[in-house]
């Protein structure tokens, strides 16, 4: 051991820039792949860490009349309750005039957003619960209003008719005092209608006690239940409390009856946002070391090499094959182990830039993060990983360390020649041969250069840009597509909590010219396998196609449904089961009759929500014949009933199709006036010219769809940077040989040739793999990918993208080649044989 420490410490004050420019290296490259890696653990960890951290709710009641009247207390008696907050809720707007409607609420116990569903501040602090007048709000709300903390608040609150309908000619003046610009936790990725408004949360009490009845727009309960305790046993203890505390005229109470909204499809939907940008990260994580593993592979073979060319000087002096192996190693683990600290503190001094998307306005610590776990790891891979790689050429070099004093350089199998370059010889051209066999021949001792670990890592880069084309050309596809989201129609007449029959719409359709089909539906909420999902009603009323079917067929009949592939999965069941189904009548006091249904199709839907109810969205659903549905409609009218009758199957909302050219705008105002005409409050019945019933999901999609592509040039540019290395480390090692070849008669022509037939050689050979491994990974990330999504599993194949990267790749190696070929062009034979 001696020896070896003899060695070792003077090859160290010898080459120590070498090595050290190596190890900066390696610690970039491994830092780049720790930061990606750490990421997507942040990144996929973001918002159950805020979930947690905010004391998150899971269910929302809210009952018919007030839960003031001692029902909310004894609500928290139950023992399925972990966490509780109360709120009173209230209409209001930013302007009489514009109407823009404000989410406004107030804890009167003063948890909702302090204790419980703890909101993030961005900048300013939390409001005292026992300072009246002061205010929190969302950045929605700061923006249109530019508040800051310490501004003013402003709003209007709108009192309403015993009907409903919003007197805005009555709006009180509400002023407050910002103290914080904060976060809620259901706007990370919103996915209701109620989730895109702006929000206030406002110090108890809002107004004078007085002022305050009149402006109630009702007060609920939000949730978080005990580990382990049943979502359904707690919402009909619920339900049964509602009825004890029931009221009277003089002393109003639950009204006998609540609605329960579960929040859990909300959640679900907001982690299915945010996990494309985790997976996007961690497989760009699992390239990138492959190619950082081949490129550093080839650095580190090469230092091997010059190591190995001093065997057989230490082997005349009587050092055994074991000690040339230690020797070898530990000068390569100098190197890997300063590397591995190096890109360690690469990624903590990066983790501030992650996580990415949604995910980082979900994370509760913002900042530098030292996930152990991750870098511990990343640490041990990247110290270990090369060296287990190089350990038996290492071992291979020291057992072939026989030559005799005075020859540097030991004894080598002979390389089996490449057929490819053989068969370029044969067929006549000679400067193809020579640069082929520079391509794929690795040579020996100083001279050698790591072919296959370039062509691997080339390989996998070609691959991977051919897979984030086609997941990418997908995922274009679907967020452009309406039909693949489910959204099969332009507009949507959406009464929200109104209900209308079929003839009063019907009516007003007739006169719309330019309209060539609708469908009618309702909303509506059911109870499967324990599990509460949202439900649209669909009757197809003129022309079909309105949903979007990925298995099966659309509900016709009354015991028939059509569910989500997420919910399909999530209850465990399969098509053309039959099921238990609950219709939640929502002020009917909880679930309603159970009713067996055949699943008879697998849908993808659009966003159908109103109010704080938790959308459909993409695989996330059921469909069913609107009739069995409009039981539950005539009860839940409390915007505007437009002539309904117990009788009568009413509708939530309805689906227009139109000619190509017609005059949407105009068409949807001439809607919204007969509607209104009708009976319709102003401002509840409104008709957008186009409708975007996009779910949260797609939207997220569409401000990520860029991120496979970009994640795929960074590899891109690791494969140029390993084609380029291998390129001049070719050139420079093999300067003898092209000094041959001149000496022979080559001209710079033809040595420019030999190193491009070489670049394009190994370019073509990198397409050959790289493009069908990249087409098939494509294909089947996507089919991963969507399956889980809920959409359609056929991917889009981009065949002109994949077949221009066949030219585009081989100009860039030739371009690359240029540099280098010039260089072995210019070599002066005499100079070069002399010195080699």
């Amino acid at each position: 051991m001696t020896t070896v420490w003899l060695a070792l410490r003077a090859d160290m004050r010898r080459r120590w820039p070498a090595l050290l420019s190596l190890a900066l290296l390696l610690g970039l490259i491994g830092g780049v792949v720790l930061t990606a890696a750490a990421g997507a653990r942040r990144t996929d960890t973001a918002y159950p860490r805020l979930l947690q951290w905010a004391n998150a709710t899971q269910l929302e009641i809210a009952p018919e009349g007030t839960g003031f009247n001692g029902y909310y207390t004894a609500l928290a008696r139950l023992p399925h309750i972990a966490a509780m907050a109360t709120a009173q809720l209230y209409t209001a707007v930013l302007s009489p005039r514009d109407q823009t409607d404000v989410n406004v609420g107030s804890s009167p116990d003063g948890a909702a957003g302090v204790s419980v569903d703890r909101v993030k501040v961005l900048a300013g602090r939390l409001y005292n619960t026992r300072a009246p007048g002061q205010a929190m709000v969302d950045q929605r709300l700061a923006s249109l209003e530019h508040l800051a903390p310490g501004g003013t608040l402003r709003l209007y609150a709108v009192p309403s008719t015993p009907a409903g309908k919003p007197e805005y000619n009555q709006a009180v003046t509400l002023t407050y005092r910002v103290t914080a610009i904060v976060m809620f936790d259901n706007e990370i990725v919103p996915t209701g209608s109620s989730a895109t408004m702006p929000t206030a949360l406002i110090s108890w009490p809002v107004a004078a006690p007085t002022v305050a009845s009149s402006l109630s727009d009702g007060d609920e309960a939000s949730i978080r239940l005990q580990p382990g305790a049943s979502q359904t046993a707690f919402i009909s203890a619920a339900a049964a409390l509602a009825k004890r505390y029931a009221g009277t005229s003089k002393h109003p109470g639950t009204g006998g009856n609540i609605i329960t909204i579960n929040l859990s499809d909300q959640i679900n939907a907001t982690e299915r946002a945010i996990r494309p940008e985790a997976i996007a990260l961690a497989v760009f994580a699992g390239l990138a070391g492959l190619i950082a593993l081949a490129v550093i592979g080839q650095l580190l073979a090469r230092q091997l090499a010059l190591d190995a060319a001093e065997f057989p000087i230490l082997r005349a002096l009587g050092v055994n094959r074991a000690a040339l192996v230690t020797l070898s190693m530990a000068r390569l683990a100098i190197v890997t182990v300063t590397g591995a600290i190096v890109a360690v503190a690469v990624a903590v001094a990066a983790s501030p830039l992650m996580p990415i998307g949604p995910a980082r306005l979900a994370e509760p610590d913002p900042g530098v993060e030292v996930n152990l776990a991750i870098l511990g790891a990343g640490f041990a891979a990247i110290a270990l990983l090369p060296l287990a790689v190089l350990l038996p050429p290492a071992w291979r070099a020291a057992r072939q360390a026989q030559s005799p004093l005075g020859v540097a350089e030991p004894v080598a199998r002979q390389a089996r020649p490449s057929r490819i370059a053989a068969a370029l010889t044969h067929a006549g051209s000679v400067t193809g041969g020579a640069g082929a066999a520079m391509a794929f021949e690795p040579g020996h001792g100083r001279t050698a250069v790591p072919v296959r670990s370039a062509l691997a890592g080339s390989a996998i880069a070609v691959a991977a840009l051919a897979a984030a084309a086609v997941f990418g050309a997908s995922l274009v596809g679907l967020v452009s597509t309406p039909h693949d989201y489910g959204q099969n129609w332009v507009q949507e007449v959406d009464l929200n909590f109104g209900s209308t029959p079929l003839a009063q719409i019907a009516q007003g359709v007739k006169t719309i010219p330019g309209v060539t089909g609708y469908a009618a539906g309702n909303y509506g909420q059911l109870t499967i396998d324990g599990q509460i999902v949202p439900a649209i009603g669909l009757d197809q009323v003129r022309g079909s196609g309105y949903l979007t079917v990925l298995a099966g067929r659309a509900p016709a009949a009354q015991d028939e449904i059509a569910l989500g592939a997420q919910t399909l999965r999530a209850i465990g069941a399969r098509l053309g089961q039959t099921i238990h189904v609950t219709i939640n009548q929502d002020l009917t006091g909880g679930p309603g009759p159970a009713h067996l249904m055949r699943i008879v199709g697998v849908a993808v839907l659009p966003a159908f929500s109103r109010g704080t109810f938790t959308p459909t969205g993409l695989g996330t659903g059921a469909v069913l014949p609107a009739a069995v549905l409009s039981r539950g409609v005539l009860s839940q009218s409390v915007t505007a009933n437009l002539g309904c009758t117990p009788s009568a199957t009413c509708y939530n909302f309805f689906l227009l199709r139109y000619r190509p050219g017609a005059d949407l705008t105009g068409d949807a105002a001439k809607i919204t006036a007969a509607l209104q005409q009708s009976g319709c409050p102003v401002g509840s019945c409104i008709v957008p010219a186009v409708a975007d019933q996009r779910p949260g999901d797609i939207k997220n999609y569409a401000s990520i769809r860029d991120t496979p592509l970009a994640l795929a040039v960074v590899l891109a540019v690791l494969a140029i940077g390993t084609l380029a290395h291998v390129l001049l480390t070719g050139v420079r090692r093999r300067r003898r040989d092209l000094a041959l070849l001149k000496t022979l008669g080559f001209t710079r022509r033809q040595v420019l040739g030999t190193v491009a037939w070489e670049a394009s050689a190994f370019a073509a050979v990198a397409l050959l793999v790289g493009l069908p491994v990249g087409v098939v990974a494509g294909r089947w990330a996507w089919a991963v990918f969507a399956n889980a999504a809920g959409v359609s599993t056929t991917a889009t194949v981009p065949l002109a993208t994949v077949l221009l990267a066949i030219p585009a790749t081989l100009l860039a190696a030739n371009l690359i080649a240029a540099a280098p070929g010039w260089e072995a062009a210019r070599l002066r034979p005499a100079i070069v044989l002399r010195t080699e």
